[in-house]
């Protein structure tokens, strides 16, 4: 009976062999780049006039932390201008109101082109963001949140 079992593994020692070598793979994959560390911007609602800073970065993603520095309410709405007859940038967001002295963020991926950042209403004009080319990855960067 023993014989038999000896036997048995013996014969199935092959088989298991073949079965750990085909659990890899010989097909490599790239890995994919981090998207580049996300930037900061700075946006004043002033009564005259709307500020960024900085108003001309590279693509990637982007926070907008924007203070109301005017007496009433505001709603800010940040857009893609897209050229005439191309639809590349599609994108549109809008922050809650914003109270006087009050702060609101908005977060975004962006591409090449340009931005605005406006209030409802015609009584501030906009203020631009211009968008060229894409930040570097932030791939060996290392203690990134």
């Amino acid at each position: 009976m023993l014989k038999a079992t000896r036997i048995t593994s013996f014969a199935l020692l092959p088989l298991a062999a073949v079965a750990l070598a085909s659990c890899g793979t010989k097909e490599r994959t790239d890995n994919e780049l981090r998207p580049p560390v996300p930037l900061q911007l700075s946006a004043s609602l002033m009564p005259k006039k709307i500020s960024i800073s900085p108003n001309r970065i590279g693509g990637g993603p982007v926070t907008l932390v924007i203070s109301n520095l005017t007496g009433t309410d505001q709603k800010i709405t940040f857009a893609a201008n897209s050229p005439s007859g191309s639809s590349d940038l599609q994108l549109s967001s809008q922050s809650t109101t914003i109270a006087p002295n009050n702060t609101a963020a908005i977060k975004a991926n962006v591409t090449d082109g340009t931005y605005s950042l406006s209030v409802e209403g015609d009584s501030i004009p906009a203020s631009l963001l211009s968008v060229s080319g894409e930040r570097p990855s932030a791939q060996n960067d290392l203690m990134l949140p």
